[in-house]
């Protein structure tokens, strides 16, 4: 399964590729902005994508994950530390495929994932 990971903290994406390789998923490319998520997902269309809601810049997390859904057909898993209802009910608007609350860890991870593609 090949995923992109859509992260803005380097050394969280690090953290992630590394976990996911260790899992034996491919990581077919890693994105810090939402630009560059959707330029990797038209190059690689990857099986899903683990996005930080919180991404920093002109489009945050949930508004990358809309347009992968809606350009690419690729789904996503919300990663964040945040707890706002506000912002949780309007990523809920995007149909994710799982949540990972931030911190998180390896195993945690790996249970969304096998029941992300278990389903699919």
């Amino acid at each position: 399964m090949r995923v992109l990971v859509v992260e803005d903290e380097s050394i969280v994406a690090m953290y992630l590729t590394d976990v996911l390789e260790d899992m034996e998923y491919e990581v077919c490319g890693v994105a810090a902005s939402g630009a560059e998520a959707l330029a990797i997902a038209e190059r690689e269309r990857p099986s899903l994508a683990l996005v930080d809601i919180g991404l920093a810049g002109a489009q945050d997390g949930i508004e990358t994950a809309r347009a992968l859904r809606d350009r690419f057909s690729v789904g996503s898993v919300f990663m964040s530390g945040a707890s706002d209802p506000e912002l949780l009910k309007r990523a809920g608007t995007v149909q994710p495929h799982g949540f990972l609350q931030k911190p998180y860890d390896a195993d945690q991870l790996k249970s969304v994932l096998e029941r992300v593609f278990a389903g699919s």
